[in-house]
């Protein structure tokens, strides 16, 4: 690696969702949220994982490209956090029964 580059030139962008899990499996939830990213075909690579973090069930998108990160942002309605340091930016929101059922609308009308 060439000491021109930094952690902040190689870290994925990433989008953050909170979940209210209200006994639903979270994978579902991730499930919904890769089946929203694949429909904005992205120009990146990109990972969604669930953790346990200290606040309780997540959700992390992590993309290779801004613009494939700014997507699903402005779909989910995600505002900029600073959480962790090793991401170029971050942007979390609170995905609950009625974000859901919001997400799967989308969802469905991008896929006809």
């Amino acid at each position: 690696m060439s000491d021109s580059v930094t952690l902040e030139t190689i870290s994925p962008y990433l989008v953050l969702c909170q979940a209210d899990d209200a006994g639903r499996p979270i994978v579902e939830m991730a499930r919904t949220l890769h089946d929203l990213i694949v429909t904005f075909r992205p120009q990146g690579h990109y990972s969604v994982r669930t953790v346990e973090d200290e606040c309780g069930p997540a959700v992390h998108c992590a993309f290779e490209r801004k613009v494939d990160a700014d997507r699903l942002a402005a779909a989910v309605g995600a505002i900029e956090i600073a959480r962790y340091e090793s991401y170029r930016s971050e942007r979390a929101f609170f995905l609950n029964d009625d974000t859901m059922s919001r997400l799967r609308k989308t969802l469905q009308r991008l896929q006809r």
